[in-house]
């Protein structure tokens, strides 16, 4: 659209001299005689939203309103604050002038005006209003996009977000987003254009490359020629393959820390400005706020399940393991009651079927508190892992049952050998305790338990024990692991907390849990752990 010029002068002859210059090189040109008509010219086109001018040529000598009165009116209203306007006048006097430029002229000539200065003011003035206007109007995008970042809530997002407006706006060939990970090295976690694919989740060293280097320095970078910047180490990977011919790196601060880099590559239309910089910095910012709010809105959502979770997690315990101490406290009381009240009355048998059961309450409400002790212990804890021996763990897990061992006189098949994975003993020992319990009890009769393991092909070793039980359901199959479920309630004997602690120590150890099951065709639990480095 062609620019619009506004000339106000009470000259019809000068005013057709302008025109005709002004017209032919394609500006629209409109006019008034003197100062009331031009300010009445202006706040009509305002209260109409009519086209404006984009430049006044005024003449400081006018009947009535003159050219002083009604520049002064004008740059007193902020509606036309910015408007760029240049005097017209025959006065010679310097003073005149400057007092003009001083009321907010932005430019003036002399009467008689001559042809090819008043083309070079104009198109001057033109450029820089426009310039202004491009700008502005970047900048209102900004604060645009930047409402929409700080409502977008999932990271990601905000990524994809940030990169549509860096490549709406800065017209480069790729724009990418550098993110710092715990080790202090760049990954690529959004890009856009004709590379994008190979530089999303592209990596590089801690300083590297320009991206590297503004993150490392905290400093903005425009950069021409970065493969020939001494400062820096390139990489292609940082631009994905293309030949950088100019660079704009800004770094993501939140709080003086860096947390990654904003970069634009090679400007499709000439060369990166300091413009340029200038909007990507705002640009940056806005970006590193979004970034760290949604961070954070994830973390405290995460913290909010996790504490959700925590206080189902205890409601079921207390239900479960109130239910299991009671039960067993209740066989102890009824059974003391029944000795203290009939004791003369009982037969040696009975004496002794009473003492085992009260023996057998206490060492069952012991076996609860040692697994609430061991749960308790497993969340609190740290501890470093090692190579596990496992079939010295196996054993001793064995040995540790006996007693049902001798009760339900099961079959079991080990291994010949066992690969080595990453544990932490005490606590793996544990979880073959509970397997091989469930084994036992819930096996066939007699029971047979098969006891085995493989390495996986992402790096985990997967350990299993195969039953010849009656095989469980898919619903109870999903019910198996979660926290405090009883084992009655899936028609089963026992109490909850066993398969809830085995679920727990794997996920500490980097591990997790699992069964295989059918109805009639047994069952298998499982549980990975990290194999040895080089086995």
């Amino acid at each position: 659209m062609a620019a619009r010029i506004l000339i106000v002068d009470d000259s019809r002859i000068l005013i057709e001299t302008l025109a005709d210059v002004l017209s032919k090189q394609g500006y629209g040109v409109e006019s008034c005689n003197d100062g009331a008509s031009g300010w009445e010219r202006l706040v009509a086109g305002v209260e109409q939203k009519a086209p404006m001018p984009d430049l006044v040529l005024l003449d400081l000598n006018m009947p009535g309103v003159d050219g002083m009165t009604l520049l002064c009116r004008l740059r007193a209203d902020e509606r036309f604050a910015l408007l760029p306007v240049v005097i017209l006048t025959v006065e010679a006097d310097s003073q005149v002038r400057l007092t003009a430029l001083r009321a907010g002229a932005n430019d003036y000539l002399q009467k008689p005006v001559h042809h090819l200065e008043l083309l070079a003011r104009v198109k001057t003035l033109l450029g820089w209003k426009l310039a202004e206007r491009v700008q502005r109007q970047r900048m209102e995008d900004l604060i645009e996009a930047g409402t929409d970042l700080l409502s977008t809530l999932d990271p990601e997002s905000v990524l994809q977000r940030v990169i549509q407006v860096a490549m709406a706006e800065m017209d480069a060939e790729s724009t990418s987003i550098w993110m710092r990970d715990s080790d202090g090295r760049l990954i690529c976690g959004a890009a856009s254009g004709t590379t994008a694919d190979r530089l999303v989740g592209a990596r590089m060293a801690p300083g590297v490359g320009v991206a590297g280097w503004a993150l490392q320095h905290r400093q903005p970078l425009l950069v021409a020629n970065p493969q020939g910047d001494p400062r820096f180490q390139p990489t292609q990977d940082e631009w994905g393959g293309l030949q950088a011919r100019d660079v704009i790196a800004v770094p993501l601060l939140v709080r003086q820390s860096s947390i990654g880099t904003l970069e634009a590559v090679n400007k499709r239309d000439g060369a990166f400005t300091s413009a340029d910089l200038a909007w990507m910095e705002v640009l940056a910012s806005l970006a590193a706020a979004a970034i760290a709010n949604a961070q954070l809105f994830q973390a405290l959502r995460g913290r909010t399940l996790q504490l959700q979770a925590r206080n189902e997690e205890l409601d079921a315990f207390a239900h479960t393991v109130a239910h299991d101490l009671k039960s067993s406290l209740a066989q102890i009381v009824g059974f003391a009651e029944t000795l203290e009240q009939d004791y003369a009355e009982l037969s040696n048998e009975e004496l002794i079927r009473s003492l085992h059961t009260i023996s057998q309450g206490g060492r069952k409400m012991n076996r609860v508190v040692d697994e609430l002790l061991l749960l308790a212990g497993v969340r609190k804890m740290s501890v470093e892992t090692k190579p596990l021996n496992m079939a010295k763990i196996v054993a001793e897990a064995i040995h540790r049952l006996a007693d049902m061992v001798a009760e339900h006189t099961p079959e079991i098949i080990l291994p010949e050998t066992w690969p080595v994975a990453l544990g932490y003993g005490p606590w793996v020992e544990e979880i073959w305790v509970n397997y091989l319990s469930n084994g036992f009890k819930y096996g066939g009769r007699p029971p047979r338990v098969e006891l085995g393991a493989s390495v996986q092909p992402d790096g985990m070793i997967r350990f299993w024990v195969r039953d010849n039980g009656p095989g469980l359901t898919p619903e109870a199959q999903a019910r198996l692991f979660t926290p405090f479920t009883r084992l009655d309630q899936l028609n089963l004997e026992g109490h909850g907390l066993g398969l809830s602690i085995v679920r727990r120590i794997a996920e500490k150890l980097d591990g997790q849990v699992g069964v295989e099951s059918n109805v009639g065709q047994g069952s298998i639990f499982t549980f990975a752990l990290p194999a040895v480095s080089g086995d």
